[in-house]
């Protein structure tokens, strides 16, 4: 694993010294400062007797390590938003089916308290039927009696 490290941190820093060199002839030199043209070449800065278990790349290491370490914490930090969200929704569910269920109950209560409503008004107008036919009787009676007396 080292050495896999070691080998792509060698072959980006070529590629990275070669980048230099092919954009060292773009730039513009004042001949005041520099009289020939500045050239840099890759097998002047790294010698070919530096082996790569020689390199000491922990700071590659920690580079990685640290880039790495933030993206594990924005996904575990993703992972419980997302739980969180999931826990949301499920409760905002269960909310919507008790409100559901309150919302039923209630217009059933609501029909029953109705139906009795109109069985009460109709038990009232019966009753004031029956009392004005009783009362009428009342009066058909006090007047035979009347009738019964006069006569």
């Amino acid at each position: 694993m080292e050495f896999i490290l070691t080998e792509i941190a060698q072959t980006k820093l070529q590629n990275w010294l070669k980048g230099v060199v092919s954009n060292l002839h773009e730039v513009k030199i004042l001949r005041t400062w520099v009289k020939a043209p500045l050239c840099l070449e890759a097998r002047n800065v790294i010698m070919l007797s530096i082996h790569p278990r020689e390199l000491n790349l922990d700071w590659l290491n920690k580079l990685y390590l640290k880039e790495a370490s933030s993206e594990l914490a924005l996904l575990q930090r993703n992972t419980l938003m997302e739980k969180e969200c999931n826990q949301l929704k499920k409760e905002l569910l269960e909310q919507k089916l008790m409100m559901l269920e309150f919302k039923t109950a209630t217009k059933a209560k609501l029909e029953e308290a109705r139906i009795r409503e109109d069985k009460l008004i109709r038990s009232k107008e019966e009753f004031k039927q029956e009392i004005k036919e009783q009362a009428k009787e009342t009066n058909k009676i006090m007047q035979q009696m009347m009738e019964m007396f006069q006569k």
